[in-house]
């Protein structure tokens, strides 16, 4: 329908010689990218497919604009979500705690035989890293993986850190998720 028309645009330009011919090129040029913009070309179908396919792994991402942190109980089932940036930036810091603690370990066999309490899901923004920490019922031990490069850690946590990401509703002010 656009093309018609500027069709009929360009036959009135010649017959009325109003035009020079430098310009009518100019117009002439200018009609193939305009014949794109139609509504039912197959590039705007394309263009149309590729952008409900964007929103859609958009969607399906669990990375925000801000960093927050999803908080899951020993099931896997997401309980509670963290987005208030003071209680996000204290889990980031015991994440980061296995590089000053003294006593690190390696790999997950360590806590094997742990009852696993919360799963600590901390989504970070910038990086689109999503590093996941466990916390235990009977041990004051943590479990931190998808770690860059070593993978997995354990490490104590201090008795107040282990009182908070045990009770993240009481401490960490925790967001409760609703099914």
């Amino acid at each position: 329908m656009i093309i018609v028309k500027l069709e009929e645009v360009i036959k009135m330009i010649v017959k009325s010689r109003v035009i020079k011919p430098a310009a009518l090129l100019a117009v002439l040029a200018l009609m193939p990218i305009l014949s794109g913009c139609q509504g039912d070309s197959s590039q705007a179908k394309s263009l149309k497919t590729l952008m409900a396919s964007t929103k859609k792994a958009q969607a399906a991402s669990s990375f925000r604009k801000y960093d927050w942190v999803k908080v899951s109980n020993a099931q896997g089932e997401e309980v509670a979500q963290i987005t208030n940036r003071p209680d996000v930036v204290y889990v980031s810091d015991i994440v980061g705690d296995a590089a000053n603690v003294d006593q690190v370990g390696l790999g997950k066999k360590y806590l094997s035989h742990a009852h696993p309490h919360y799963h600590y899901t901390f989504y970070d923004a910038e990086s689109k890293v999503a590093i996941h920490m466990t916390t235990y019922s009977d041990t004051q031990h943590v479990q931190v993986t998808n770690l860059p490069i070593i993978h997995a850690v354990h490490y104590k946590l201090s008795p107040t850190s282990y009182q908070k990401l045990n009770h993240p509703f009481k401490y960490l002010k925790a967001v409760k998720v609703t099914p």
